[in-house]
């Protein structure tokens, strides 16, 4: 079992090297580079001088200058659109500087991206535009979108993969929710384009698009790179550190042997070290 830890288990207020100071005490395989960092020039000699193991990126990292932009490969915008791909380029070169072996881009979504979260909520859905485009026009959208960043990827050494998405909040807002969306994606793109499973957005994808993530798993093993975990209520994306009888540990034992990224929110070091614990107590019941 191969577990990292995502750097957006603390607020937006720490430093990225005290995060990977704290996380170098951990028994952990290697980290994520989340995307709830503010802006800064020099990322790259921050995360190289404070972190030598293994680690991924994921989809605001690194962060763009401007505090109001939002990533939306699928965006009716054509200028936002665009944008969002240059974004992605850097985000894969940046990737590549640092070693790393996975990027992950969100997908896009039907509407643009406002906000990340409701001030105040334990629910890290984002809020958007009231204005949506049909979802065929954004899958067309994405497609363009990803057809650029997979030929720009293939010189670099990094692989690209989308996140799986769903909500039970915000229902049909993202883009790769329903099962079909695969299957048309992976004939589009066969084995170019790999998966980083959220697995709370599949989870709430599973039953309001009424499929089984256990079904889906098995179906789409080949593409799955990585995996991101975390607890919720069943209700809202909540990112919770886990707890003894988690949704999770149903559907551990079917995932490759790939980076599974512990994507918590507000979680302490304790509530770390105790989620760890629960992994690898469940690895040596297996």
């Amino acid at each position: 079992m191969q577990i990292f830890v995502s750097t957006t288990f603390n607020d937006d207020t720490a430093d990225l090297d005290f995060l990977l100071g704290e996380l170098k005490k951990l028994d952990i395989d290697g980290v994520e580079i989340g995307s709830t960092h503010k802006y800064k020039q020099n990322y790259v000699e921050i995360i190289k001088k404070c972190w030598q193991g293994r680690l991924v990126t994921h989809n605001f990292f690194p962060p763009s200058k401007d505090p109001n932009f939002f990533v939306n490969i699928a965006s009716e915008d054509l200028d936002h659109r665009l944008e969002s791909v240059k974004f992605a380029k850097n985000c894969l070169q940046t990737a590549n500087l640092l070693g790393a072996e996975i990027y992950t881009i969100h997908p896009g979504f039907l509407a643009n991206p406002q906000s990340s979260s409701l001030k105040g909520s334990d629910n890290y859905d984002m809020q958007f535009s009231n204005q949506r485009v049909s979802r065929k026009r954004a899958f067309s959208n994405m497609s363009k979108s990803l057809e650029d960043l997979i030929l720009f990827s293939q010189d670099l050494e990094v692989k690209l993969a989308i996140e799986t998405e769903g909500s039970a909040t915000k229902p049909g807002i993202s883009l790769m929710e329903d099962y079909s969306e695969y299957e048309e994606l992976f004939s589009i793109f066969g084995d170019s384009i790999k998966l980083n499973l959220n697995l709370a957005h599949t989870s709430f994808a599973a039953k309001i698009y009424n499929y089984s993530l256990s079904d889906f798993i098995d179906a789409f093993y080949n593409w799955i790179i990585a995996a991101e975990i975390s607890h919720n209520d069943g209700l809202s994306d909540q990112h919770a550190s886990l707890i003894e009888d988690s949704y999770v540990f149903d559907h551990l034992n079917k995932l490759p042997d790939i980076p599974l990224i512990l994507e918590f929110r507000n979680a302490s070091m304790l509530d770390i070290r105790a989620s760890i614990f629960l992994m690898r107590r469940h690895q040596n019941k297996d």
